[in-house]
């Protein structure tokens, strides 16, 4: 290793002190190998044979020389035997030396290093596509539990449209409902001549009609603290007193009947102002609910028969009252006396106009 030069001499050193691997090659003019040395074996070079042209024996020097500009650098240059190393060009004189240096352990940790990198980037990209999975699922789980919520309120406010909410609480609670009501006050009321003037206007008019005397009813039983029970054709079912009982059930079913006459007036049907036929009467009643697929909230009892055939009795745009009802009125309320009327099923029966 005398021979070599200087700059060749340190690098060798400093690899085999440093338990690398290095080995040389001079060169001559003629581009045939006059002088080899180092650790050729490790490199698969031992073979290489003086002064036989080099290209003959290492392939990948095909081309190469004369090299240009020295010193001249190669790196990670892959050999026969599979091992890679720097291969660095140094001139002297008219020979070139040709020193490889151990690169292995580098492309090894460079390849590791791209492995890693390449395994980091499948990792992203798995934990990319997992998010979008999970983002993708969560907003199907969000849009379904809305749908759920849109189901439920929707179910809820179809549930409070035929129950009152305290009935449809204890119904969601697999409670039979069947009360006794010893004092309520029980409201019948239907559209003068519906009918005759529903033929003479058509469908489309008469379902409007309706439609505004029902919300009127539903509006004001909500004002006056009232429950609409059921509509029948034409007619409207409410009552006072329940299902929480109250001592003015018949001063707010009174008070419910003035405001929906008024409210039909304010209405006209076939030319004419929408008039109603009302009774009223009081007393002890039995409500529950019956039913399962369709179910109704619904109330019996003499009480209930009586209002209605009041309500039978009475004159175009006339709230008729029982003498019940007048006695739990007082004076706050002005009522015409009308005297016994015989009454289907029922017999004489007391009864009164409420004015107003």
């Amino acid at each position: 290793m005398s021979s070599l030069p200087k700059e060749v001499r340190s690098w060798i050193f400093d690899f085999f002190s440093n338990e690398r691997f290095a080995a040389y090659l001079k060169i001559d003019a003629r581009q045939c190998i006059e002088e080899k040395g180092g650790n050729l074996e490790h490199y698969g070079l031992s073979s290489l044979r003086i002064g036989e042209p080099v290209a003959e024996q290492l392939e990948f020097m095909e081309g190469l020389l004369p090299c240009p500009e020295l010193p001249f650098h190669m790196p990670m240059m892959e050999l026969p035997s599979g091992h890679v190393a720097d291969l660095h060009f140094f001139g002297d004189g008219g020979s070139v030396w040709l020193v490889f240096l151990d690169a292995t352990p580098e492309r090894d940790h460079q390849q590791r290093l791209q492995q890693k990198a390449y395994e980091m980037t499948l990792l992203q990209e798995r934990e990319r596509q997992l998010n979008a999975k999970l983002q993708s699922t969560n907003e199907a789980l969000r849009e379904s539990q809305e749908g759920l919520s849109r189901e439920y309120r929707r179910a809820e406010s179809l549930l409070l449209n035929i129950l009152p909410a305290s009935i449809a609480e204890r119904l969601k609670a697999d409670e039979q409902i069947a009360d006794n009501h010893a004092e309520v006050s029980v409201l019948f009321a239907d559209i003068v001549g519906f009918t005759e003037r529903a033929r003479s206007v058509g469908a489309t008019t008469t379902l409007a009609i309706l439609n505004y005397f029902f919300k009127a009813a539903d509006l004001l039983s909500e004002q006056h603290g009232c429950e609409k029970i059921k509509t029948i054709g034409d007619c409207v079912m409410a009552v006072a007193g329940l299902p929480t009982a109250r001592p003015d059930h018949a001063q707010a079913l009174a008070n419910y009947a003035l405001d929906l006459r008024e409210a039909a007036r304010r209405e006209r049907f076939a030319g004419e102002p929408l008039g109603l036929r009302i009774g009223i009467h009081s007393g002890p009643i039995v409500a529950g609910v019956i039913g399962k697929r369709r179910f109704v909230y619904d109330l019996w009892g003499d009480t209930v028969n009586l209002a209605a055939r009041i309500q039978k009795a009475a004159e175009p745009d006339e709230i008729r009252i029982s003498d019940a009802t007048h006695q739990l009125l007082g004076p706050d309320f002005a009522c015409d006396p009308l005297g016994e009327t015989e009454l289907r099923g029922t017999g004489r029966v007391r009864m009164w106009r409420l004015r107003g």
